[in-house]
């Protein structure tokens, strides 16, 4: 017999949740059999239920808006309270898609194809504040004479991707080898969004999204956020190369 008293009570908390899950499972199935006895074919032909009588999201699984402005500073990020909304809005859509990879057992490509939509958002989220950065730090650098000739200068016209380049050769956002070809490798993923294209490269039956991209890109959303805040933000206020030997 186990006398830890974490271990049995982890043990415990596994077999209910198990238990609970077998017994949602069952409803909702009995839910959709039901319809279907009614003469409904759902989802070609469905019922949806008043709001109030749906089944209800577990509160404070999404957090809310306010909760990543301060996490992630988009403040600091983003002037435009709108743009600044909707990176949080998109923030809030990947708690959702949290919720849905570990809560739910999706088969075959639909399980690829969300990985892919929660992927492609975390993308997004990072493109965005590494742009908004860049936007920031490029009009800075237009006002000074030189900027032509700085190797740090970044032309608004580049593409992201020989931003995020340029990015590396200097290690402006201090993040590993790995990390860096990891958001490539997501961009890459992120521009062949397009069904014609997926078909393609046969991205869906391959698995190229799966939990290994998408928990790798929560990590490193989270840690290109902290180091462009530390590292390159300020550089919206100040020449980049005086912080730079700063910093070094």
């Amino acid at each position: 017999m186990n006398s830890n008293p974490e271990h049995n009570e982890k043990d415990y908390i596994e077999q209910k949740i198990k238990e609970n899950n077998a017994q949602i499972t069952r409803l909702l199935a009995e839910n959709e059999e039901l319809l279907r006895s009614a003469g409904f074919d759902p989802p070609a032909k469905n019922y949806a239920l008043h709001e109030n009588a749906r089944i209800k999201f577990p509160s404070n699984y999404i957090r809310t808006k306010d909760f990543f402005v301060k996490k992630y500073k988009l403040q600091y990020f983003f002037k435009n309270p709108v743009v600044m909304s909707n990176v949080a809005y998109s923030l809030q859509m990947s708690d959702l898609y949290n919720f849905i990879v570990n809560r739910f057992k999706i088969f075959g490509s639909i399980n690829t194809m969300v990985y892919k939509a929660a992927t492609i958002n975390c993308v997004c989220i990072i493109e965005s504040l590494i742009g908004q950065a860049l936007d920031d730090m490029h009009a800075h650098c237009k006002k000074c004479p030189h900027h032509d000739g700085c190797e740090y200068f970044f032309a608004k016209s580049q593409r992201f991707a020989d931003k995020l380049d340029k990015i590396k050769k200097f290690d402006m956002l201090r993040l590993t080898d790995e990390e860096y070809q990891q958001i490539r490798e997501a961009y890459r993923l992120r521009n062949h969004m397009h069904i014609y294209t997926a078909a393609k490269e046969n991205e869906l039956t391959s698995k190229t999204f799966d939990r290994d991209l998408y928990n790798g890109m929560i990590s490193i959303m989270q840690q290109v956020t902290i180091n462009l805040y530390r590292y390159m933000l300020p550089a919206a206020k100040r020449c980049y190369k005086e912080i730079r030997e700063e910093q070094y």
